[in-house]
Order: structure tokens, then C-alpha cells, then sequence
């Protein structure tokens, strides 16, 4: 078993060669080059952490793969008001860009066009009208949204989601600005996740209507408001929405939030909340690896090639998980194990085993006893848990009944039968032998002649 955790930790570290584990090509769609100058912080954070940043605007044809390879590992739509794909790009192309393995970030903006709205619904997400945007009269900022009220401060204490696989609260310094669309997601759909969402007191509106007065209720508002939200695929691959272009923007990353009604102002904590869901994003953390599985009887070191039915059972699984350009102990108390055939016939949660120094994986075991059943079982670890990498290792084995030599020869529960059939045989013999020597006598019979 040691043997095997030291190969699997000298496999990793070879695989390991990137800070993403997906890759570092990244494509940025834009809708003119020109657009490219507001994000500077950003190309520059990203080639930072080793990325090969491609800028490319709409107008030019580009291709995601060629010849089933795909040419970048990481897509960022910053083209919200994309009428058509470019050529030799659709929505159909970026769907099977993420069936591949690649990841997404898409953000908004109000004048989001209908090619990215089909897009978003292939996901479950859903923008909210064309030119609609998020307000809010009581949580503006006092400088970037004074006018119309439409740049919000989020305080992540509160509309942020806890989930410190994707963004932890720890490392975000200060409150976030956001300015753009809303969109939902479907509630209905596990794989979704929203990372971020408006006041209680905002709302989604018309923005080429504000100095009109409101003839109507609000699509959405409050809570329901999703500003940004997240989907990891079956695949593992992951897709970010955000309703804000400019939360990438230079503008909002050195800005200062002050919202209405606070007399002081800090600085804006953008930069590092899109750090961290880009690292997400990319698959640069929360990344979940299975290293080695193994199952033996109590005291053997082999795996047997099957079972007896109600035998006992060591099974051990080793996890590692990636982050900051590095592999890790995974350490959890939720992994559980499943033994199914058709239906789960036992699920048991594992235990974690201390590491010794130098090994990064973390080990969970169980002993356990088979079920009185026999037949073909999968072992299965099915461990799904918001921000991280979903883990499904399956195992298939043979568990035979016991051979007729290895039954019992008698049977405890069934000495009243036992009893009951002996005191039988017993009582016939002691029947026959009085019938036939009992000793009756008899006198013979006399007949009288006429």
C-alpha cells in the first residue's frame, strides 16, 4: 500500500505542470480590440500565474479545436454584444469545447445579444431582458452609481455564497461593485451553483427607462438575482456567468466602494473575488483526484479475485486534491462507499487514516461484512460536493455463495425439527416392538359342532 501511494504521489507530480490542471491557453473573445485596454489587471494577473493570454475580436474567424484537439484549454466571452459567432464558431462549438473538457467564463452586459442568451440557456441560466439592469436605490455606490444608481455594492458577509472551495470569504478584503444584467438559474438543476446575488432591496429594470415612472412589477428582484453563478459539468469541466463585464475591468479593480449612507469607503475586493473564481474556473483548485483503490480481506494484502458471501472486508481509497500549483491531502469526513447491485445493499461512511510525512494523499478506509447475498457488486465512491471535482470510482466484484461442503451441517434454529423427527423414530420403534413382542396372549378359539 505504501508502495503504491509513493507512485501514485511521483505521478502526479509529473502530470503536474501548470498552474491549471486543464491547461494554460487561454482564448479571450472580444467585441473589438479595442476593448482589450480595460482589462489590463486582468491579462496581467493571468499571465502571472503562466497563461498564454490570446486576445481575438468577433470579426475574425477562429476555431476551438481542429482535428478533435482542442487548441486552448479556457474560453473568456467578454463579447456580450455578439450579434454572430465568429466564423468557424458556434454555440454548438463552445458546447462541445466544454463536453471536451474545456472551461468557460461568460459575462454580461445589458446589451447582451442573443447568441450568448442561447448559450447560457443550454446551461440552465437565463439573462434577464436586453437592456435591463440591476438597481438598487438603498446599496448604491456613492461615486460609480450616483446618477442612476445602478453600480451596487455586495457585501460578500451576506450575498455570497460559503462555499470556500470556489471563493472563500477569508480572502475577499473588501465589499464587491457590480454594474450589469441579471440572470436566474435553474433551481432544479444540482450541477448549478450561484456564487453571488444581490440585496434584498435591489431589483432588475429597464435601463434605457429610468426617468420614466414604473407601470409594471419588476421580472426579478431581491435575492433572486442571481450577479454570479457557476455549473461544473459531469465531465468536471466548469463554466462561470457573470451579469458584469466591467467587475473585470481596471475601473472596478482599483475603485473604492463606498455605498450610500456609509461614511467611510474601502477599497473594492473585485480584484481578488475574480482572482479566485478564475482560479475556480480553471481548475487551478478544488481539483479531486483518485490515486489508488484497493480492497482485501482483514489480515491479506492481495485483492482476491471474489468473495464469499458474509466474509469480511478492508476497503481503502487514497485522494489528493490540487491547488496553488501543488497536490494535497484531500481530508473530508463525508466520503462514503456503496455496495450496489442495482440497489445499494450497504453504504458506510469512511474513515480517514493519518499520512505519514512526504505522502500527499489522503486515505480513507472501512471494514465492513458482505451481505448474505450473492452476485456481481460494484463498489462505488460517489462523492459530489459543491466547488470541488466530482469523484466516481467503480469497482466490480464477484461475490460467490458458499459451495455445499461449507454450509453448516446442522443448523441451531432448527433443533426443534431435529427433536421433533427423532421423538418420531423413536416413538415407531417402541410402537413395533410392542406390536410385535408386547406378549399378549391370546386363547385359541373353540367351536362348538352342531
Amino acid at each position: 500500500m505504501r508502495v503504491a501511494l509513493l507512485l501514485s504521489t511521483l505521478a502526479l507530480a509529473v502530470v503536474t505542470q501548470a498552474s491549471s490542471y486543464t491547461g494554460i491557453r487561454i482564448l479571450v473573445l472580444l467585441d473589438s480590440p479595442s476593448d482589450g485596454d480595460s482589462y489590463k489587471q486582468l491579462w496581467s494577473d493571468l499571465k502571472d500565474r503562466e497563461y498564454n493570454v490570446t486576445l481575438h475580436d468577433v470579426n475574425s474567424p477562429v476555431a476551438l479545436a481542429k482535428h478533435g484537439e482542442r487548441l486552448y484549454d479556457q474560453l473568456i466571452i467578454l463579447s456580450a454584444k455578439m450579434k454572430e459567432y465568429p466564423k468557424g464558431m458556434n454555440a454548438k462549438a463552445v458546447v462541445g469545447f466544454v463536453a471536451e473538457g474545456g472551461n468557460v467564463l461568460l459575462a454580461g452586459t445589458p446589451e447582451l445579444g442573443n447568441a450568448l442568451r442561447e448559450l447560457s440557456r443550454e446551461f440552465d441560466v437565463e439573462y434577464d431582458s436586453r437592456y435591463t439592469t440591476v438597481l438598487d436605490q438603498f446599496n448604491y455606490d456613492t461615486d460609480l452609481g450616483k446618477e442612476q444608481h445602478d453600480a451596487i455594492v455586495v457585501d460578500p458577509a451576506t450575498q455570497m455564497a460559503k462555499i470556500d472551495a470556489i471563493v472563500p470569504l477569508s480572502k475577499i478584503p473588501g465589499p464587491i461593485l457590480f454594474r450589469g444584467i441579471a440572470h436566474t438559474v435553474n433551481p432544479s438543476n444540482p450541477l448549478l451553483t450561484s456564487v453571488l446575488w444581490a440585496p434584498q432591496e435591489a431589483y432588475s429594470w429597464e435601463s434605457v427607462n429610468l426617468s420614466e415612472s414604473a407601470d409594471q412589477d419588476p421580472s426579478v428582484s431581491g435575492k433572486d438575482i442571481s450577479l454570479v453563478s457557476v455549473m461544473q459539468a459531469r465531465n468536471n469541466a466548469r463554466i462561470a456567468f457573470l451579469g458584469s463585464a466591467e467587475m473585470l475591468s481596471d475601473k472596478f479593480f482599483g475603485a473604492s466602494a463606498k455605498k450610500y449612507g456609509d461614511k467611510e469607503s474601502s477599497p473594492s475586493g473585485n480584484r481578488k473575488f475574480i482572482e479566485e473564481l478564475t482560479k475556480w474556473t480553471f481548475q487551478e483548485k478544488s481539483v479531486l483526484e483518485v490515486t489508488s483503490v484497493d480492497h482485501h480481506k482483514p489480515g491479506e494484502a492481495t485483492t482476491p479475485e471474489h468473495y464469499r458471501i458474509k466474509d469480511n472486508m478492508t476497503y481503502s481509497i487514497s485522494i489528493s486534491e490540487y491547488h496553488d500549483d501543488e497536490w494535497f491531502v484531500f481530508s473530508a469526513n463525508d466520503v462514503q462507499l456503496e455496495l450496489i447491485m442495482l440497489d445499494p445493499y450497504i453504504r458506510r461512511t469512511l474513515d480517514p487514516v493519518e499520512v505519514e510525512e512526504g505522502i500527499i494523499t489522503g486515505t480513507f478506509n472501512t471494514t465492513l461484512q458482505l451481505p448474505d447475498q450473492y452476485g456481481v457488486f460494484k463498489f462505488t465512491v460517489n462523492y459530489k460536493r459543491p466547488g470541488y471535482s466530482y469523484i466516481e470510482s467503480v469497482t466490480t466484484v464477484g461475490i460467490h455463495p458458499f459451495r455445499h461442503d461449507q454450509y453448516p451441517r446442522f443448523i441451531s434454529q432448527a433443533q426443534p425439527y431435529y427433536t421433533s423427527a427423532a421423538s418420531m423414530g423413536v416413538g415407531l420403534l417402541i410402537f413395533s416392538f410392542v406390536y410385535l413382542w408386547g406378549g399378549l396372549e391370546t386363547s385359541p378359539k373353540t367351536t362348538k359342532k352342531a
